[in-house]
């Protein structure tokens, strides 16, 4: 289920009260256009949420809080270095530094901060990509939506009560001296402790022991109380690093926010004009706006840059995308050379192959990469369509019935093992795995028009009109339009049939047979 869509236009708890109810797993990235950040569900859970460009590891935040020390946390690391599937959480409790009711707690809270964050956010876009999970590195826990968004809520209104009167984050709290002695709450003791002329509220907040809010409340009561010195301007950040503007820029693209994504990746190259990992993306972003020609054109000066395997590959598969397929081997090529066993490289060789009607060459290549990576997919669609060309119909059947056990819910295998059924008669069977293609994705207009043209050979007009019309208007050839002019015409209605030849004959005034029918019905009409 792809979900995405503006802010503006459908509230983020909407969004996530809807993935969690229909029990989805996967990532709902979000942006402001400033900042990116991520929740990831798990059949219907929350697991874990992380803000890109504020992310904290979650080993600093422990040693930040005292719960344990930076020794405990190397050690940790470095055993993760030799068992790198382990999470740095789970090690951490094996080695006793901490128990895991504590870590689950500031994970949780954690993720309360975060998702409160993005709640905050009223404008800007979403995505949902299901089955995206967090990396094997992180400690996730399961969360109840429900509770989380009530939460969250709650604390936005109180939060909303104090935030216009609080100082920027980055202020320094500085405590007065020589104060008369003012009752304070054990949360702004607390509070007024950790306060010792050095740090910022924003580190006074990470270090806390209290949540976000009692935190905040107290800092606001310690200034309203005249206990700390009037706050400063806080100083100038450093400038932002590239890393972290391509991370901005990663988000964004992830989410499809092209214009966005594109202006962050223009400022990493006013700072390094060299950096080919930008150029590359930009590459990608006019791909994904299917402006080829200036995406090739960034993909070159990228591989100017650095001939990188990534980079290499996407200028193959820009060239083959623009039937430059010489050029497309020649870095393709070159890719593999760097990375031999890469199957994308590889499948990239063996389509430009096959769009050159070399089908012995295209054959080697993907039979190679079918034996050595039998569990990829594009080997399956190639090898049947070469074997079908070439009359070896039952090696390409043997070829996309495998493909079905590996895949059975990819409704392009579905489709073309139907048409080869059709090819040889199998007809039950080919109307059973069209209709399961087309129930799979009822927008495949190939499948709408195979089951349709099926319909129409056999003669079963009514389902094949249904079908034919279900195609968008755009998508209708002279063949389409024809075809209803017979459906009609069988059907009693030869002004809609005549309303359809016309149409196809503009489209292609020299097929014969639809000006045959145009003056057959047009004679007996006159009678």
């Amino acid at each position: 289920m792809a979900i995405k869509g503006s802010l503006a236009e459908a509230a983020l708890p909407n969004v996530i009260q809807l993935l969690t109810l229909s029990l989805k797993s996967g990532c709902l990235s979000v942006t402001d256009g400033k900042n990116f950040g991520n929740i990831f569900i798990k059949d219907g859970k929350i697991i874990y949420a992380t803000i890109i460009n504020r992310k904290q590891r979650l080993g600093d935040v422990l040693v930040s809080k005292n719960e344990i020390d930076r020794e405990a946390l190397s050690k940790a690391l470095n055993i993760q270095k030799t068992q790198k599937k382990k999470r740095i959480g789970e090690i951490l409790i094996e080695i006793g530094a901490i128990k895991r009711k504590t870590l689950e707690q500031e994970l949780k809270e954690q993720i309360q901060q975060t998702i409160f964050t993005l709640l905050k956010w009223e404008s800007g876009f979403f995505n949902f990509e299901a089955d995206l999970l967090p990396s094997l590195e992180e400690y996730t826990v399961e969360l109840s939506p429900p509770e989380v968004l009530l939460e969250a809520a709650r604390r936005i209104d109180e939060w909303r009560r104090i935030e216009n009167k609080m100082p920027p984050f980055e202020t320094l709290l500085i405590p007065k001296e020589n104060v008369h002695k003012v009752p304070l709450t054990v949360q702004e003791q607390r509070v007024r402790e950790l306060i010792d002329g050095k740090r910022s509220i924003d580190e006074v907040l990470r270090l806390s022991e209290f949540e976000f809010f009692e935190t905040c409340r107290a800092i606001y009561g310690l200034i309203s109380a005249g206990l700390l010195e009037q706050p400063k301007e806080p100083e100038k950040k450093e400038p932002i690093s590239i890393s972290e503007i391509k991370n901005v820029g990663f988000g964004f693209y992830k989410s499809e926010v092209y214009n966005d994504a594109e202006r962050e990746f223009k400022r990493v190259l006013e700072i390094d004009a060299n950096d080919a990992e930008a150029l590359m993306y930009l590459g990608l972003i006019e791909l994904r706006r299917r402006n080829y020609k200036n995406a090739r054109m960034n993909f070159l000066k990228a591989v100017e840059k650095d001939r990188r395997p990534s980079i290499l590959l996407n200028l193959g598969y820009i060239c083959n995308r623009m039937k430059l397929y010489s050029e497309a081997v020649s870095y393709l090529q070159e890719a593999r050379k760097i990375v031999p066993d890469d199957p994308k490289v590889q499948c990239n060789i063996g389509i430009a192959f096959y769009r050159q009607s070399d089908l012995d060459e295209a054959y080697d290549v993907f039979k190679q990469v079918h034996d050595s990576s039998p569990d990829f997919i594009t080997p399956y669609i190639y090898l049947s369509i070469i074997h079908a060309k070439r009359g070896n119909t039952e090696e390409a059947l043997s070829i996309l019935e495998e493909a079905l056990g590996k895949y059975p819910e990819f409704d392009a295998f579905k489709n073309n093992l139907a048409v080869l059924y059709e090819s040889i008669g199998r007809n039950e069977e080919s109307e059973k795995l069209y209709r399961e293609a087309l129930e799979l994705d009822p927008q495949n207009f190939t499948v709408c028009r195979n089951l349709a043209d099926f319909y129409y050979e056999t003669q079963i007009l009514g389902a094949a009109k249904d079908l034919y019309e279900k195609i968008p208007e755009d998508k209708w050839d002279w063949r389409i339009l024809f075809k209803l002019g017979n459906i009609y015409l069988r059907q009693g209605s030869p002004e809609k049939a005549l309303q359809f030849w016309e149409e196809a004959r503009v489209l292609n005034p020299s097929e014969e047979i639809i000006t045959q029918n145009i003056e057959l019905l047009q004679r007996s009409r006159e009678k």
